[in-house]
């Protein structure tokens, strides 16, 4: 009996062994000669680069359905998953059109951290621990041209000549200037960002390592970044409410730049009904930085991006308003092979060419692309275009060649990025905007339109060689033709979908207006009214500011706007019983009027009363009665 279970037992064992031998042989076969499914190259994958974390809304995953590595057969063919022919097909063309994604190594401390460098980089002052050393000990630069700020012209402007001679020549840098700049800039690249990413082991542009237990949880996290405090958070409430609108999902997180701004009401009882949450700033640091470094204003956008708890950040301006679900591009293959997606301005990049001087990037005379200035000249001169090798510095735009940052400038209200993919980039825009003021503002920008921190992103990213994609379709400037044939006035900036941008044929072919940049006139109740942006002052007639975009969009966008902005400014929108007066199914007082809320619009409730039963209550109904789109589509409440 016993023989008989032992042999019972082994003869199970080998039929075992038998059969996962048999395995190994069919596995190997299929892999040399026959087609292999998806679960097969999900195994080989893993095999190589290791097990990826489970999904966490957006992440760096490798896509499963064809490997990194091809697998190949024994004719050096590559094996094709079992998919269909078309599926196959796409599937080979994304990935020879697209960079493989890069795998990063584990960032891990050279050594040990101390108990104080830990902390620091938990409240975050490591990030601007030693700052003082790359101080730029000279005069500022800001306003200091030696005749006038450079041009403001637009990118496509054909009659003037940015070359790199006028460019030099428009700010009064010393040599002494110049060479304190070039030294902070270089010791800070040499010595600031690898004590950071390879000293202490910082992997992304926040508080949290990939120590950490919580970086699971990070990694691949996404969400949005806006900026409030005081009269910003009445704006950025109304974005959180336009994002909500479109059926976006992701977290929203409103970046509070000190406890003195903090609004314990708005932020514990009204935002989490969004899925939002503020995110305030310690004091007492806001105070020292200022001492130290001035920071304020521009500079609190890098601020936010700096306290996010998210790995992927589509940062908002408090004016700037998504026209539909935009979370789709987090899972876009630009987005996912570049980490960084920008938005073109208008203006023609005017920076010194001494800025590429002081970055260490050499500028090749090398013309890479024609400008409209060079068609323009060929043209006039009844000639055809020159080669691009025949051109020089001297009769062509400085931007145009090998090494610089390319036309048009960027408008950075709002931006997309990976904290973890970009921290150096965003380390070097972080330096950018600590002495921007002063210095990287006027050296990027040189008084031209727009100055301030929004050439900084592009900046870092090119000086550092990081991937970046600029939107390539120009935004549309958004506004109506006045009555009595006064003319076109622009009242907001259209921006466009990146992805569909790409594929566009030419720039002429309609391209879906994703964000709204309403930034003049900005929401504020005061402007509005004083500026007569809704009804003209003389003939009392009301205006729809954003008709000509409505079609784009697929809705009444001047409706959806003053909707929002009517339920959270005016009391009187509601009767007694704080339902709606004009019988909109949804909104409450109790719920939806902020001045229970918000100090900015409670300070001025009764101004505010007067403005919306003269104003904002009859543009409303106005609004209601004449738009030619389904009220379902436009009034979401």
């Amino acid at each position: 009996m016993a023989y008989a279970k032992f042999s019972r037992r082994h003869r199970l064992k080998y039929l075992v062994y038998a059969l996962v031998g048999l395995f190994l042989i069919y596995e190997a076969f299929q892999l040399s000669s026959h087609e292999f499914s998806i679960e097969d190259i999900e195994r080989q994958i893993l095999s190589q680069v290791g097990p990826t974390s489970p999904s966490k809304g957006h992440n760096n995953q490798i896509p499963l359905s064809i490997p990194e590595t091809p697998l190949k057969k024994q004719d050096g063919s590559i094996a094709k998953p079992k998919l269909s022919a078309e599926e196959v097909a796409q599937e080979l063309k994304d990935n020879e059109a697209k960079e493989e994604d890069e795998i990063p190594e584990k960032k891990v401390p050279s050594r040990p951290l101390t108990p104080e460098e830990l902390a620091s980089v938990r409240d975050l002052t490591v990030f601007f621990n030693d700052m003082e050393k790359y101080s730029i000990k000279a005069p500022s630069i800001k306003d200091k041209y030696k005749t006038e700020k450079a041009r403001e012209l637009f990118a496509g402007a054909d009659d003037f000549l940015f070359s790199k001679e006028y460019l030099e020549n428009v700010l009064d840098i010393s040599p002494d200037t110049f060479n304190v700049l070039k030294d902070s800039h270089t010791r800070y690249l040499q010595e600031h960002i690898p004590k950071l990413v390879d000293d202490l082991g910082l992997s992304t542009f926040g508080s949290i390592l990939e120590s950490d237990p919580e970086w699971k949880d990070y990694h691949g996290s996404a969400g949005y970044v806006l900026v409030g405090g005081e009269r910003y958070s009445w704006l950025s409430y109304l974005v959180i409410r336009q994002i909500r609108a479109t059926g976006a999902k992701l977290p929203i997180e409103l970046f509070i730049p000190s406890e003195l701004e903090y609004e314990k009401d708005f932020c514990e009882t009204v935002l989490p009904k969004y899925n939002a949450k503020c995110v305030v700033f310690n004091t007492d640091f806001a105070r020292d930085l200022s001492k130290r470094f001035n920071i304020g204003g521009y500079q609190f956008k890098m601020l936010a991006l700096l306290s996010s708890k998210f790995e992927n950040i589509l940062y908002l301006d408090s004016d700037n308003f998504p026209t539909k679900n935009v979370e789709y591009i987090f899972d876009s293959e630009i987005y996912k092979k570049r980490k960084l997606i920008l938005w073109p301005d208008a203006w023609a990049r005017t920076t010194n060419p001494k800025f590429f001087e002081i970055a260490g990037v050499k500028v090749l005379e090398n013309k890479l692309r024609y400008s409209d200035y060079d068609r323009k000249q060929a043209e006039l001169a009844d000639k055809p275009l020159k080669k691009l090798s025949e051109y020089t510095f001297e009769d062509s735009w400085f931007h145009d060649f090998e090494g610089t940052l390319p036309n048009p400038t960027s408008e950075t209200g709002m931006l997309i990025i990976n904290k973890t993919t970009h921290l150096k980039t965003l380390l070097l825009c972080l330096y950018y905007n600590v002495f921007g003021p002063d210095f990287y503002y006027p050296l990027l920008t040189q008084g031209s339109a727009g100055e301030g921190d929004k050439e900084t992103f592009i900046a870092a990213a090119s000086v550092l060689k990081k991937p970046w994609f600029q939107t390539p379709k120009q935004f549309r400037w958004t506004g109506y033709f006045k009555e009595n044939d006064e003319g076109f006035t622009s009242k907001a900036l259209g921006h466009h979908d990146p992805i569909q941008s790409l594929k566009a044929k030419d720039d002429k072919e309609e391209v879906d207006i994703i964000f709204m940049h309403l930034s003049y006139p900005k929401f504020y109740p005061s402007w509005l009214v004083d500026n007569h942006d809704l009804v003209y002052e003389k003939s009392g007639n009301h205006i729809r500011m954003y008709a000509d975009i409505n079609d784009n969009v697929g809705y009444d966008f001047d409706l959806r706007v003053l909707q929002l902005f009517t339920q959270g400014l005016c009391k009187d929108y509601y009767d007694l019983d704080g339902i709606p007066i004009d019988g909109t199914d949804g909104p409450k007082r109790s719920v939806d009027y902020m001045g229970k809320y918000l100090r900015y619009i409670s300070t001025d409730e009764t101004k505010n009363k007067e403005r919306c039963e003269k104003v904002f209550l009859p543009h409303l109904k106005w609004l209601k009665d004449t738009t030619k789109f389904p009220k379902s589509k436009s009034v979401i409440v």
